[in-house]
């Protein structure tokens, strides 16, 4: 789904989103949006969404161990290594909070640059500042 279309249907039905990007060329998005254009966008290639939480405080528990080892694997595709994640991660999931988890994945994003051999853009940069998971919160009510 293209941010263009993505941003209209949101816009369309009086919704509102924010963003913070992060590291493997993804983003965490805050959406706030109709039923039925939150069931477009989780059914989108490249989505995923974070099922039964508004409050960032609220643990991982009430995930199903499949959900939470999807959260597990999404954040090792994003790039972040096994080790990084024990460090900074209890081993329950399960005890952990949705802040926590967003926190870590919105550690950091490397800076893009264009390869004009490959006519593509690579993210090999140096590592970026990003928008704090508390301000893309707050920014959409």
């Amino acid at each position: 789904m293209q941010y263009g279309r993505l941003h209209s249907l949101i816009r369309a039905d009086g919704g509102d989103w924010h963003e913070t990007e992060i590291l493997g060329d993804h983003a965490l998005v805050k959406v706030r949006a109709d039923a039925a254009t939150l069931t477009t966008i989780d059914a989108a290639v490249g989505f995923m969404r974070f099922p039964n939480h508004v409050d960032l405080d609220g643990t991982l528990g009430d995930l199903t161990a499949g959900q939470r080892n999807a959260l597990h694997a999404k954040a090792l595709a994003l790039g972040y290594s096994q080790a990084e994640i024990d460090a900074a991660l209890p081993a329950n999931w399960g005890a952990v909070t949705l802040r926590q988890v967003l926190r870590f994945l919105a550690t950091r994003r490397l800076k893009p640059r264009y390869d004009e051999g490959t006519d593509s853009i690579v993210l090999d940069g140096p590592e970026q500042p990003v928008r704090s998971v508390e301000s893309v919160h707050e920014a959409v009510v």
